[in-house]
């Protein structure tokens, strides 16, 4: 990793009631790593009696479809290319192998998670990691990724 960092943003997104939507999929380069930073999703709900919305971070065996996302450097003035591919909004989603992690929020809150050093994912090269979101009643989402390679 030569410590290219960038963030893709999730603009609004609608979330069905009870239709879990891979809302961002990131995608390692071949043979290389990528880490994921952090992550940030929050949501729109308007009753405080809404149940609460499930986000999972799971590793991806069979890859879905979504519409490319273009990753911003953190550093306006680096020229290099990002190799790590970011997907949002899936339109067929992707297969998972495994759940890392499961969480609970309001939907009228949202939840951010900025790693601690050394304690980053870590997405194994040609891997893939998606964040699924499953509301139980309809909301709109929006969010980020950011990430090293």
């Amino acid at each position: 990793m030569a410590a290219l960092q960038g963030q893709v943003s999730l603009g609004m997104t609608a979330l069905a009631a009870g239709a879990p939507k891979t809302v961002i999929r990131v995608k390692a380069p071949t043979n290389q790593r990528a880490k994921v930073l952090g992550y940030g999703f929050y949501f729109d709900g308007t009753s405080n009696s809404a149940t609460p919305v499930q986000i999972q971070i799971g590793r991806i065996s069979a890859d879905g479809t979504f519409t490319a996302a273009t990753p911003m450097p953190n550093e306006e003035e680096l020229s290099e290319t990002f190799q790590t591919s970011v997907g949002v909004n899936a339109s067929a989603e992707p297969t998972y192998l495994s759940y890392l992690k499961t969480l609970t929020v309001h939907p009228q809150l949202g939840y951010e998670y900025l790693a601690p050093m050394g304690q980053e994912i870590v997405v194994k090269g040609g891997g893939m990691l998606g964040f699924v979101i499953n509301a139980p009643a309809a909301v709109d989402v929006r969010g980020y990724v950011m990430f090293e390679e």
